[in-house]
């Protein structure tokens, strides 16, 4: 039986050549074309399709809009069709649960995805990454190679999923030496103090700083077990699953791997043998490779299994400390979480880089409301205000910049791998934090008052700085 496939995108020239191309397909046919959000809409209604292609829609933002989709039909599959310029967010949209395709898209692809068994569609498990080096994806028979391996679950651990919602937190900055691993360090603190129902949260950090993370050593924790053990584990599953395939593992090339990675489901309960515990607060870190040379080995189908598995855990908060660069770790960090704080400092190559990191979501689609801009180490008298800043990065005039000053407490605490969270009285650090923790994870007895705004003497332009 064919699948139906319906095609929203506003590039009427290549929609109009694959129709042509899949008239005489044994597999799969287009039940409709639409070029416009309402138009998608009322084709979803009326033709009844078992597959939506999304491609380009002018003044829509693709992530956003299928999410909104699969909301409504979360029983079809979703595919993107991308530009070769746009597979550097390739991770973006399987993160979000589409299958990625590229342009020109060529009818085996699509046939080879019909094929998919709905279990694997619904379950919205990656085929698997494109090579970034060639123009098309290889998806030949992958859905009929693919096998799920078979994988104990025991879903009366108290590690598996927990009941209410997860907090999904990255903090990203695009610099290094802006204190971002700190801000990490001290809102993962933060929230191992607030409760939920009367018990402490269950927090996790992760590191996916691969080669030169420090958030263990900023704890004064060990570095073994970590990721990279986690990632052997893997590999050891893997090379099992494919010799029970048949198959040589050493003969595999990198987009099969990537396949056969797609089929592996791994257990929640799992996490608990690669993180470390920092006693006084009861934080879970998953840290970083102690070797550099561990992190070369580290794929991205790696990093896609640990987020998935990561989603279906036992925590209640996850926080993600990035590297200060755009490498798929990175970016699979991003559209991981629901909320980014974006970390900074108020000197020119800071804002800058940040300017440009946005300008770039924005046109990846990415959606703006997930981002909390952070600018730290802010002096009592600083060269450009928050206000010069927020219309640098064409910011909405309603949207805060939090702030958290130079403290001489933050120094020594980050000497001491003591937390300025866990220091006793007022420290100007500490309650800057807590009002960014607050907004990231509100309680019901927290209710934010803005404060109130203080004449400051006119400074020289940003703009001015910047632009010249």
């Amino acid at each position: 039986m064919k699948k139906r496939l319906l095609i929203v995108d506003d590039d009427k020239d290549s929609t109009s050549a694959l129709l042509e191309q899949l008239a005489e397909s044994k597999s799969l046919e287009i039940c409709g074309i639409a070029t416009g959000v309402d138009e998608a809409w009322r084709m979803l209604q009326t033709t009844g399709p078992d597959m939506m292609m999304l491609g380009t829609i002018k003044g829509a933002e693709r992530g956003v809009l299928s999410q909104q989709f699969r909301l409504a039909y979360p029983q079809l599959s979703f595919i993107a069709a991308c530009s070769p310029q746009e597979l550097m967010w390739e991770p973006f949209f399987r993160n979000l649960g589409l299958w990625v395709v590229v342009k020109p898209v060529q009818p085996g692809q699509l046939e080879a995805l019909a094929m998919v068994p709905q279990t694997m569609i619904t379950g919205n498990i990656p085929l698997h990454q494109p090579n970034h080096h060639i123009a098309t994806v290889p998806l030949h028979q992958a859905g009929a190679q693919i096998q799920q391996p078979e994988i104990e679950n025991n879903h009366e651990s108290s590690f598996m999923a927990s009941s209410g919602p997860k907090h999904l937190i990255t903090v990203y900055g695009p610099k290094g030496g802006v204190g971002k691993t700190f801000l990490s360090r001290e809102l993962a603190v933060f929230f191992t103090l607030q409760k939920r129902e009367g018990r402490p949260l269950r927090v996790l950090a992760v590191d996916f700083n691969l080669d030169l993370g420090t958030f263990a050593t900023t704890l004064n924790l060990p570095r073994t077990p970590n990721l990279f053990t986690w990632v052997q584990d893997i590999d050891a599953q893997l090379q099992s699953y494919v010799q029970q395939q048949g198959r040589d593992p050493f003969t595999l090339r990198n987009d099969e791997w990537q396949e056969y990675a797609s089929a592996l489901t791994l257990s929640p309960e799992d996490i608990q043998k690669y993180i470390v515990t920092h006693t006084e607060t009861g934080l879970h870190v998953l840290t970083s490779p102690r070797d550099i040379r561990h992190s070369f080995e580290i794929r991205d189908y790696h990093l896609y299994l640990i987020l998935e598995t990561l989603k279906r855990s036992m925590y209640d908060v996850i926080l993600i400390d990035t590297a200060p660069d755009t490498t798929d770790a990175t970016i699979q960090a991003l559209f991981f979480a629901e909320q980014v704080v974006m970390v900074g400092n108020p000197v020119v190559d800071s804002i800058e880089n940040i300017q440009r990191l946005l300008k770039l979501l924005r046109e990846a689609e990415y959606p703006e409301e997930r981002i909390q801009v952070c600018m730290n180490r802010l002096q009592r008298r600083e060269m450009f205000t928050l206000d010069e800043i927020r219309a640098y990065f064409q910011l909405h005039p309603s949207r805060k910049i939090y702030s958290v000053p130079d403290d001489a407490e933050v120094k020594k605490s980050i000497n001491t791998g003591v937390p300025v969270m866990l220091q006793p009285g007022r420290i100007a650090a500490k309650d800057a934090i807590e009002t960014l923790g607050k907004s990231l994870l509100p309680t019901d007895s927290e209710i934010a008052v803005p404060a109130p705004k203080s004449k400051t003497k006119e400074r020289p332009s940003l703009f001015r700085w910047l632009w010249g």
